[in-house]
């Protein structure tokens, strides 16, 4: 049986492809260690579009919550941490647009 936050770590090894969106070229990935953290760069925006990472968490008991990193403009990279703890990884990473 796979374990919550081995399940967390395998999926989120999955999630580094690149994303193809209207508002531009994105990547998203997520740290390679604890504290694990989402990011995500996205770059051939418009002047006023913004992003911020999305994280998917999950602690060892499998309950997951999102959360969001700060908003940045093209060429940035946003990025937000699930917690110190090396127990709660990252199950997801998305990115949330404001056109």
């Amino acid at each position: 049986m796979v374990s919550g936050l081995a399940f967390a770590m395998l999926a989120g090894s999955f999630i580094s492809a690149p994303n193809a969106s209207a508002a531009g070229d994105c990547n998203t990935w997520k740290s390679s260690s604890a504290p694990w953290t989402g990011y995500a760069y996205c770059s051939k925006m418009g002047i006023t579009d913004k992003f911020r990472v999305k994280v998917t968490c999950m602690g060892p008991d499998g309950k997951t919550w999102v959360a969001y990193g700060p908003w940045t403009g093209n060429t940035g990279t946003s990025k937000k941490k699930c917690a110190d703890d090396p127990n709660i990884g990252v199950y997801k990473v998305g990115i949330s647009f404001d056109h």
